[in-house]
């Protein structure tokens, strides 16, 4: 079984990594791993290099926007799909994987289409209100063949868009997996990597993405925002790169004019890797923004949460996550609830409802028994309609 594994960034890749181990390992699979978008951005920390030196073989496929415009975003699109074209027609692929919503995946998920190869879709059902990745991920449930939500309540947003139960699998979300297998760096070691003395003081790790669906030019104001009240407190804040979107440059911008404003209490990095940003979740005294990390990955380290603003709207939260409008004073109060030893105790017997750590091996086993041999008759889907009993008109 030939597989084509596409990752878009360094997020993507964390949650993935676990599973291109395990399908590297079976037998029947013959994985091709490309990777798109921000890995090779210079801006994003040239993330492709974090896969090569975990000894993976990658292939590049460029499709960066010349900038973070609407524009600039469509001739992204535009170039990938050119490129997955060619790609596909010469490696012919039985099956693509891909994970999550990043708009690069449109430009895969046409070409495997058109090209008549099923997909294989992970992370989907789920609902992020504020961002345009949820009308992206969606569109990519019509498009894939197989689906891998996390739980089962996404399980059930797919199956309410007419696909088949069969195919539809509920696996946990890969990025357990990825924090069982990964050793933290201890405290001197995360350190040295981050740039933050994880010792000194209590750190705060940062990471907030364009809120795609709202007027981006509102963006710095909103990141701002975010920063200032983190200049209220005592902690050192540790910020990692926002996501390549409309309006990431801006907000890129205004973290580095805070940074060297304030160098002794900011420090940004383009890309921790999988290891350091894992080692900074375990150590963080806290996590504030409104990346899907929050989400999904910090509860397993009991890892408060200030999770700002509404683009992570619909998903389903841990208990160690504080919701909060982009304003002064409610961040202020979230920040205050979230170190408080009580909101700590009330986490101490949290268990994370996103997985157990064997995700990858529930994608391969069912992959590997997949029966690819008549692509064209599995992208025939049509629209699956549940029982429902007698239907009366009026």
């Amino acid at each position: 079984m030939h597989i084509t594994l596409v990752t878009t960034g360094r997020a993507d890749y964390g949650l993935l990594e676990p599973l291109i181990r395990e399908l590297t390992r079976r037998r029947r699979c013959a994985v091709q791993l490309v990777a798109t978008g921000g890995h090779l951005s210079v801006a994003q920390g040239e993330t492709i290099r974090l896969i090569q030196a975990d000894g993976h073989a990658v292939t590049p496929m460029a499709m960066n926007p010349e900038n973070d415009s609407e524009h600039g975003v469509c001739q992204a699109v535009a170039t990938g799909l050119a490129g997955f074209s060619d790609h596909f027609r010469q490696h012919r692929p039985d099956l693509v994987v891909v994970l999550g919503d990043r708009y690069e995946l449109w430009a895969v998920c046409m070409a495997a289409v058109l090209h008549k190869i099923p997909i294989a879709h992970l992370h989907g059902g789920e609902t992020t209100l504020g961002a345009l990745d949820d009308v992206i991920r969606h569109t990519i449930t019509k498009m894939a063949t197989f689906h891998f939500p996390a739980l089962p309540e996404y399980a059930r947003v797919i199956l309410s868009m007419g696909e088949h139960p069969d195919r539809v699998h509920v696996v946990g979300a890969l990025g357990i997996d990825a924090i069982l297998q990964t050793p933290p760096m201890d405290l001197q070691a995360l350190s040295a990597h981050a740039g933050v003395d994880f010792a000194r003081r209590p750190v705060a790790l940062m990471t907030y993405h364009p809120v795609t669906l709202d007027d981006h030019t509102a963006a710095s104001q909103h990141v701002t925002t975010i920063l200032a009240a983190l200049a209220a407190t005592d902690l050192t804040t540790l910020i990692t790169m926002p996501n390549a979107d409309a309006g990431g440059e801006a907000i890129f911008q205004a973290i580095e004019h805070h940074c060297r404003a304030h160098p002794e209490r900011f420090h940004l990095v383009k890309s921790l890797g999988q290891r350091g940003y894992l080692s900074a979740m375990r150590h963080a005294g806290v996590m504030i923004g409104n990346s899907s990390s929050g989400i999904l990955e910090a509860a397993s380290f009991r890892l408060p949460v200030v999770n700002i603003g509404d683009r992570q709207g619909g998903r389903i939260k841990p208990a160690n996550v504080i919701d909060c409008p982009c304003n002064p004073a409610a961040i202020r109060a979230a920040l205050e609830q979230a170190r408080s030893e009580a909101f700590r105790e009330s986490m101490a017997d949290l268990v994370n409802p996103y997985g157990d750590g064997h995700t990858a091996t529930r994608v391969a086993d069912i992959l590997e028994s997949l029966d690819l041999s008549h692509p064209g008759e599995l992208l025939k889907k049509g629209f699956f309609h549940p029982p429902c009993g007698h239907i009366t008109t009026p």
